[in-house]
């Protein structure tokens, strides 16, 4: 049976709000959470905005939505499986399968007696793609970027006190305009802000640290101020920093004088003694309140959250974080979340940085796209260095319906509502103005990035700007690339460590770092940034798999007279002239739909979140783990591997190969020991010595026997470490782990629970894959499922599905009301696991 018909809590009317309800809005009365209670149809209805529209029949869900994961109608048929279609646009690979189009959301409220004079913005965080919203029946505005965030005051198409009024959003997401998945609809936060006419705008604060000593720190804060009434006003301005614990750390206080609908920014320094710095392993928040006061009322207060620290950059010391050398442990990602689609719902968000973070990377690059306030305030929070990038277009298209279409007449706004949203999280050290951006010619190229830095100065220039840069993209190719990375601070290489060196010497000043890098290739990239202080840092694609360009990651077989090592990333640019929109059209006529697939299948993460081959060799190389073991999958006679640019080799952690008995196997040790020795069932059956030169990797040939595989890392003739790979018995039962036991009521929060069959030793089956079924009682629903498996659409989404490397994973969201959430796991001739989780 199919869970995922909508991602959102069912609700059996729409959810009247009385603005008066000071208990929905934050602690300072002004910020209300807009998600619970809208209405929903994924249709393209005409008159949807229209106030007596009869909306009874439609969906009624909470916030954030993602349309594109819900199941497509008409039921599972040869060409469908849940929300995945064969007849995807642009053959489906890009936006793995799944259907955009048209989606209306709709939503009542009253305002009461008490804001009878007060100002209302509705803010988003994030629509996809295209918006138009309504209130009561008048536009009040449309928005053509699906990630950046945007607002509007709907003060004046309000109706009297008491009377309902109706929200309308029309979202579509039209044709083939996205290179992965994007989702579809109201997929991030919504929030109703209602504020006197005296009140700081929205972001409307910039606060900065330009003097850090051990001592103190000097706090530099810029607030915006609007006074909305028909008279001037005498606003009295007050600003406490506040320590975490909530104490005050320091405040100030002046009088201001505002004309009648005008606004002013108001300028404040203040002392902060002893501070605490934000930085990777302490990431200390300290809190802005800044509060106005006219003819002795309270007008407006409001927070911001903010972090003591410095950054700093060169080509002879590096990347400074208070005044310590950092090297960046990257990766990039992307903005979905897994089988919840793009739903940011705050749990899922932060979740991804906490895998990240217990997996040894220090910084994200969020590509190619702003992400959502959630994920960055999860990074503030945790210690997460972010490289913060604005777009993947410019003028010129990589598909036809994309943001090029928009570029030119919205970048400017686009680009100011996403660093004035971000430019106050700590997380962030450099602003990426885009990736791999085609350009009809140098010139113009330059023209365009000079005005994009120019834009991101004006707005915030306490940090560093950037661009992804590849060499395929470059007219005239790489010997053309000087051009472009003049107009940035720092470099971005795509997939360029060869160059590393040469560049330097004709450009010792410039700082580079791979903005994305091969995991095949990741001891080149990662010795550069340990040997060259003028290489920062290495981001690898990806940290973590996701939805779409699916199979971009592969590893097949095939004769030696097949194999084809060409690809667009090993070009030196294209001829001078050429227009650049070839190229993605060239991509797209050489991609034939890979249905049904619809994972990347890159990350060295798997899209549950599980470490994959790849990311335990990265764990080596970061002196994360001594000693990782892999046995390849046995290869077809005459054939050899065939890895795509992205690819890993098929191998695992197994001693599980019936069949195969007495066949050898390829052995893969990767260690910084001297030595790797290798015995069989208490054989000694191998020793080798293992050299940098071998890139950390030992590799060996064993003739497969049933039992116990142990390998030993030894220095000096003595055991480092160990480890066991040993041959499973028979499947018996199932293992559920909750990555939390409680959860907190509501829609914001998540339980993710891992599902795994194992054997009277409680150890996982990988080679074998059974039909498990889901069960939820209690204050709880299922609203994701899936195994990883990135060929497997029927077990996306079920509660029947099947595990892969003998697991699979269930996403359970709590009600609204305090309980229990009870889970049950079944399978044939298996035992079934219960897991309780509380809800508080």
């Amino acid at each position: 049976m199919r869970i995922y018909k909508f991602l959102g809590l069912l609700s059996l009317m729409v959810f009247m709000i009385s603005c008066g309800e000071k208990k929905e809005f934050d602690s300072n009365g002004r910020n209300l959470l807009f998600n619970d209670g809208w209405r929903f149809l994924r249709d393209s209805v005409p008159l949807g905005e229209q106030v007596d529209f009869d909306d009874s029949l439609w969906m009624a869900i909470d916030l954030p939505h993602d349309f594109s994961i819900m199941d497509l109608p008409g039921g599972d048929t040869e060409n469908q499986i849940g929300p995945f279609s064969r007849n995807a646009v642009g053959g489906g690979n890009g936006n793995a399968h799944t259907i955009g189009g048209t989606g209306w959301y709709r939503k009542s409220f009253t305002v009461d007696e008490s804001d009878r004079t007060k100002t209302f913005i509705i803010k988003f965080d994030g629509v996809y793609m295209e918006s138009e919203v309504w209130v009561n029946g008048k536009q009040v505005g449309k928005h053509v970027n699906g990630y950046t965030p945007f607002w509007y005051d709907i003060t004046a198409f309000l109706n009297p006190v008491g009377a309902p009024n109706i929200i309308a959003v029309k979202t579509d997401n039209p044709g083939e305009n996205t290179r992965w998945y994007s989702g579809s609809g109201i997929y991030r936060n919504v929030h109703l802000i209602v504020t006197e006419p005296v009140h700081v705008a929205v972001w409307g604060t910039r606060i900065t640290t330009p003097e850090i000593t051990t001592d103190k720190a000097s706090v530099k804060v810029e607030t915006a101020i609007e006074n909305e009434m028909e008279n001037d006003s005498e606003v009295e301005v007050t600003v406490v920093i506040k320590n975490s614990d909530g104490s005050v750390a320091n405040s100030v206080t002046q009088t201001i004088s505002i004309s009648a609908n005008s606004a002013k920014t108001v300028m404040d320094t203040i002392e902060i003694q002893n501070p605490s710095l934000w930085d990777l392993e302490t990431p200390y928040l300290y809190t802005a309140e800044v509060t106005l006061e006219v003819d002795g009322e309270i007008s407006d207060v409001y927070t911001q959250t903010f972090g003591i620290r410095s950054i700093e950059f060169t080509a002879e010391k590096g990347f400074l974080l208070n005044g310590k050398p950092v090297l960046l442990k990257g990766g990039n990602m992307h903005h979905d979340n897994g089988y919840l689609g793009a739903a940011a719902i705050e749990a899922a968000e932060r979740r991804k940085v906490e895998l990240m973070k217990s997996n040894g990377y220090n910084a994200i690059r969020l590509a190619h796209n702003p992400f959502s306030e959630s994920f960055l305030n999860a990074c503030d929070e945790l210690g997460m260095l972010v490289i913060n990038e604005f777009t993947d277009m410019w003028e010129d298209y990589k598909n036809k319906q994309d943001y090029h279409l928009h570029f030119t007449e919205h970048w400017e706004q686009d680009m100011t509502d996403f660093i004035m949203r971000d430019r106050n999280h700590p997380s962030v050290i450099m602003w990426s103005i885009g990736n791999e951006i085609p350009k009809k010619n140098v010139e113009d190229g330059v023209r365009i990035a000079k005005e994009l830095v120019a834009k991101v100065n004006e707005l915030d220039n306490s940090r560093p700007t950037t661009e992804a840069i590849p060499n395929f993209l470059i007219h005239g190719g790489w010997k053309n690339s000087k051009e472009y990375f003049d107009v940035i601070d720092i470099a971005g290489y795509n997939y360029m460590e060869p160059a590393y060196t040469s560049d330097h010497e004709l450009y010792p000043k410039r700082i580079i770092y791979a903005s994305e890098s091969f995991p095949k290739d990741a001891y080149d990239y990662w010795k550069a940034v340990e040997n060259h202080p003028y290489v920062i840092g290495d981001f690898v694609w990806t940290a973590m798999d996701y939805f779409g360009e699916v199979e971009l990651a592969n590893a097949t077989y095939k004769r030696p007279d097949e194999i084809d090592k060409r690809s667009f990333q090993s070009m030196d640019g294209i001829p001078e002239g050429t227009n650049p929109n070839l190229v993605y059209d060239m991509m797209a006529m050489m991609s034939p739909s890979k249905w049904p697939a619809y994972i990347s299948w890159c990350g060295d993460l798997d899209i549950m979140g599980d470490k994959k081959p790849q990311g335990q060799y990265r764990d080596v190389l970061w002196d994360r783990s001594p000693l990782e073991v892999l046995v390849h999958e046995p290869i077809p006679d005459g054939m050899v591997e065939d890895l795509s640019p992205w690819g890993w080799p098929n191998e695992i952690s197994s001693w599980n190969w019936k069949g195969y008995e007495t066949k050898a196997l390829q052995v893969r040790v990767f260690t910084k020991a001297e030595k790797v020795r290798l015995e069989l069932n208490g054989k000694i059956i191998a020793e080798k010595t293992i050299s940098e030169g071998d890139e950390y990797i030992a590799e060996f040939k064993v003739p497969y026997e049933p039992g116990e595989l142990r390998v030993i890392a030894l220095n000096n003739g003595n055991e480092v470490t160990s480890k066991i790979l040993t041959t499973t018995s028979s499947a018996t039962s199932i293992r559920l782990t909750s990555e939390r036991k409680s959860v907190k009521a509501g829609s914001q929060d998540l339980a993710f629970v891992k599902i795994e069959v194992v054997d009277n030793q409680n150890q996982r089956i990988l080679q074998e894959d059974f039909e498990i079924t889901i069960q939820i009682d209690g204050v709880g629903e299922l609203i994701g499922s899936g195994n990883g498996n990135p060929r497997d659409l029927a077990s996306v989404n079920n509660t029947t599905l099947r595990t892969f490397h003998g697991k699979a994973q269930a996403i359970i969201r709590p009600g609204k009301s305090k309980g229990e959430i009870t889970m049950k796991v079944s399978s044939k001739d298996l035992k079934s696991a219960v897991e309780k989780i509380l809800v508080e």
